[in-house]
């Protein structure tokens, strides 16, 4: 059996740890997967104030509290990223125009319950729907087009990955290959709804273990962002929260805003408790009105999100 003081090294060891990862998060050194860390960054913080309690029932108050503090720097640094999307909320709109409802959707290329995920999609009430890895429902795509019949992307199914389905006609759209790995995987469709010209871009990033793929991914969305004019409307699935600090600088230079709060939609076995690494961002002016994630992943490992999206004139 332990020692008390054994129990206090142990959880101050952990402490020690953990505050290293946090500084990583940060700092961004450069390391392998610390884009997966800095959205883990409030998880992170969480785990370190259970350490902290820990702390003080074997009597390292003292450092405890200091570890506190440094905790409250973490969560700052994390937080002032949040703030400065929500800043961006406030910028002022005109008059509603038009609204629309709005899915993303990674359903899992290898979803066992494809059915279910297809009759999601179908019967959710969706006037646009952003589907990644499609080949997951490669074979009810066309009864997702009997609800939403334009589409673009996924001609060949066998090599693609993004798809994106609308009732409003889309206009001059096209799936491009994303660097360094040339995949299909940024779609661009300008539409119209009820009179007013939108761009949905959609896109699913490389997974977070290969950071300088995902920062060149977004140096080229952030290319392809600054060259649209007009509203926007920015989904997919990012592998990355918000308040990763490439997803943060993204915001800033093209001054993406959020949705109204962040959902979570990875894993699906935490709940609200997960990561929300599929986001919805607009441009200009557009505004999400709300969000939802789903209860049910219909056999995804991704919780699919549903958003109600309004166009409002310029001022």
């Amino acid at each position: 059996m332990w020692s008390r003081a054994e129990f206090r090294g142990a959880v101050l060891a952990l402490g020690g740890v953990l505050a290293v990862i946090l500084i990583i998060t940060s700092i961004s050194p450069g390391i392998p997967g610390e884009l997966l860390l800095q959205s883990l960054r409030f998880h992170l913080v969480a785990l370190g104030l259970v350490l902290t309690v820990l702390m003080v029932i074997f009597g390292a108050k003292w450092r405890a509290a200091l570890f506190f503090v440094f905790l409250c720097g973490a969560f700052a640094h994390g937080a002032f990223y949040v703030w400065e999307f929500q800043k961006r909320r406030e910028v002022p709109v005109g008059a509603l125009q038009a609204e629309f409802s709005y899915l993303n959707y990674n359903v899992l290329a290898s979803n066992q319950t494809a059915d279910a995920a297809a009759h999601y999609i179908t019967t959710s009430g969706a006037d646009v729907a952003l589907i990644m890895e499609t080949p997951g429902v490669v074979e009810y795509l066309p009864e997702i087009e009997a609800v939403l019949p334009y589409r673009l992307g996924c001609d060949r199914v066998a090599t693609c990955d993004i798809s994106l389905f609308s009732r409003f006609p889309i206009e001059n759209g096209e799936i491009r290959d994303i660097p360094p790995f040339r995949r299909a995987r940024l779609a661009i469709a300008p539409m119209t709804v009820e009179g007013v010209k939108v761009t949905v871009v959609g896109i699913h990033l490389s997974k977070p273990y290969f950071d300088e793929a995902s920062l060149q991914e977004l140096g080229y969305l952030r290319y392809t962002l600054s060259r649209i004019t007009g509203p926007i409307v920015l989904s997919g699935d990012f592998n990355a929260a918000a308040w990763s600090a490439p997803l943060a600088f993204l915001g800033r230079a093209q001054e993406l805003i959020p949705p109204p709060t962040y959902r979570s939609t990875w894993p699906v076995e935490f709940g609200e408790f997960g990561v929300p690494i599929d986001n919805i961002f607009t441009k200009g002016d557009a505004r999400i009105i709300y969000t939802t994630s789903g209860k049910d992943s219909f056999g995804s490992n991704h919780r699919y999100l549903f958003a109600r999206i309004g166009l409002y004139a310029p001022l």
